[in-house]
């Protein structure tokens, strides 16, 4: 070995020995398949997690995978989420590593948090139209595109005294829209709102609102300002009307969704509240339309889900066999997405070649 190579730092690892990304890849692929094989893979990797006090990142992981995987299919998923981790959070700020991971409550809790999710019915999440860059700062272009006129849930939020135009005749079309099925349009709306403050804010270092409709909790002015507040508020109204129309019955998974987006948590990301913004759409454009217009029930075999999740102790018990590891899992992993292989040149082929002779050449008078 040459000493003057620069030794990389060792990567950190689970309580088992895996690499951090190579659990949450595996964590992430076993809740994607189904059957007994993947459901024990993904109680091992859901143990190694826990133990390796990765509560903080298991609770992102399966977050982000409701949102991207399950969605409108079963909107009941982030009750049952936003619920079963502040218990779980609860738990471990009164204990220690070393004992919270050997409760069985918290271990039955954390296996019967994945079969659901691994069970729960799948529909990829909806993506926001591209905005065209000269439909902003335009005037012309935004008066020749409406097609509608005030709406009673809009016109609640909105207020004249603090917010711009833009934000009525973009409140209006998005909520024309969902009363129309039009998700992608609505959808159009909410980004073209957003981009349109942001780029009021960089011009001028001020948005399209001045009322603070975010948490007080929050620390800038431009947080507490952002058009996101008004569009869920927007939103909210919406749901009100709908539900008084007998049109939807989703009271706690809607309240729930409201609650995450307020969150002033790290957690709480752009994306996520982007996500959760799409999924209010969805079920206010989707839900009416159904025959039962209420959200389907999480476990569809109790019996089962109860014997399985009764098997919890044993995978914990097996990785409670290794020594707790030095550091404890991160919060956040990136870059999941293996690498692409760069592609050989024809030098590097040919000199790759050249060195296959010389060992076989070397092999050969060595024997």
């Amino acid at each position: 070995m040459d000493y003057d190579e620069e030794q990389k730092e060792p990567e950190l690892t689970s309580r088992s020995g895996y690499e951090v990304r190579d659990v949450v890849r595996s964590f992430l692929q076993a809740l994607s398949e189904a059957g007994a094989i993947a459901s024990g893979k993904l109680l091992h990797y859901t143990a190694d997690m826990i133990c390796s006090g990765g509560l903080l990142l298991f609770e992102k992981l399966c977050f982000e995978y409701a949102f991207e995987h399950i969605g409108i299919a079963s909107p009941r998923i982030f009750f049952y989420l936003n619920n079963k981790f502040k218990d779980l959070r609860e738990k471990a700020a009164k204990h220690e590593i070393a004992k919270f991971c050997t409760l069985s409550d918290v271990q039955q809790a954390t296996a019967e948090i994945v079969l659901i999710l691994q069970g729960c019915p799948k529909k990829t999440k909806p993506k926001y139209p591209a905005i065209p860059p000269e439909t902003h700062d335009n005037d012309g272009w935004l008066r020749s595109v409406l097609r509608t006129t005030d709406k009673a849930s809009v016109r609640k939020v909105y207020q004249r005294s603090t917010d711009l135009e833009p934000m009525l005749h973009a409140g209006n079309e998005m909520v024309f829209a969902i009363v129309e099925g039009a998700t992608e349009r609505a959808l159009f709306w909410v980004k073209w709102l957003q981009e349109e403050d942001q780029l009021l804010r960089k011009k001028y270092q001020s948005g399209l609102s001045t009322a603070e409709r975010g948490s007080p909790a929050l620390k800038s002015q431009a947080q507490k300002t952002a058009v996101g507040y008004y569009l869920i508020m927007v939103l909210a109204e919406l749901y009100k009307e709908f539900s008084q129309k007998g049109m939807v019955r989703l009271h706690q998974e809607f309240q729930t969704l409201l609650d995450l987006y307020r969150s002033t948590d790290s957690k709480n990301t752009q994306r996520r509240k982007q996500d959760i913004i799409a999924l209010m759409v969805q079920i206010l454009v989707d839900m009416p339309r159904m025959k039962i217009p209420a959200a389907p029930t999480l476990v569809q075999d109790p019996a089962a889900l109860e014997r399985m999740v009764q098997q919890s102790a044993n995978f914990y018990r097996e990785v409670l066999y290794h020594p707790l590891p030095n550091k404890l899992l991160p919060q956040t992993v990136t870059s999941l997405k293996k690498k692409k292989q760069k592609e050989l040149t024809k030098e590097d082929k040919l000199q790759e070649r050249l060195n296959m002779v010389d060992q076989m050449a070397m092999n050969f008078y060595k024997m």
